[in-house]
């Protein structure tokens, strides 16, 4: 025998020893357990998604938001589908200090406008009023980031909640019938089988 095949059998008798008292006493048949039959379901499916890195404030004004630019068209998936909000907590929280800045000034910014003008938060007023709160969406473009946090905030959320959208399973899904091949918008990535 050489010494490498002594080491792992004698490395393997402890194991052995323990599987052995495990069995009980030889000749006495042992009653089968009966294994209890678990449903299996997706997370998604039951779990209610917990904000981690916004407040319950700030993520309930980013949802309605993410509703509002990216509504949902008929028969298709819109940013309450797509779980594009959701996306973006977990971004925004692995994101650089800047970034997460943008989106905390601007959600209190959000917030604090719709309580200005409407006495409500921004996931509480109508949609109409909505549209009023987020008027500095309207500002054109420019190539320097607005100094108004809510304005920097909303041109920022605008594109990155189509984005999330665009790429989510949700949107693939029904963009590509369940297939391999590239379509639709086409960056979501499904697991090799």
């Amino acid at each position: 025998m050489k010494r490498r095949k002594f080491f792992a059998s004698a490395a393997a008798v402890p194991a052995l020893n323990r599987l052995m008292a495990q069995q009980g006493p030889p000749g006495v048949a042992r009653a089968p357990q009966e294994l209890p039959k678990l449903e299996i379901f997706g997370a998604d499916a039951i779990a209610a998604m917990v904000p981690r890195y916004f407040n319950a404030s700030q993520f309930a004004a980013l949802s309605r938001l993410a509703e509002i630019l990216v509504p949902t068209p008929e028969n298709g998936v819109g940013a309450k589908e797509a779980n594009a909000a959701a996306f973006l907590d977990f971004l925004i929280g692995k994101s650089p200090v800047d970034r997460q800045q943008v989106y905390l000034k601007g959600l209190d910014a959000l917030n604090l406008e719709a309580r200005k003008q409407f006495q409500k938060t921004f996931d509480q007023v109508a949609e109409a009023q909505a549209v009023i709160v987020m008027e500095p969406l309207r500002k054109p473009w420019t190539y320097e980031p607005s100094p108004d946090p809510l304005t920097r905030f909303l041109h920022t959320a605008k594109a990155d909640v189509r984005m999330a959208t665009q790429n989510s399973k949700e949107f693939s899904a029904l963009n590509t019938g369940n297939s391999r091949r590239f379509g639709g918008v086409g960056l979501y990535w499904y697991p090799l089988n």
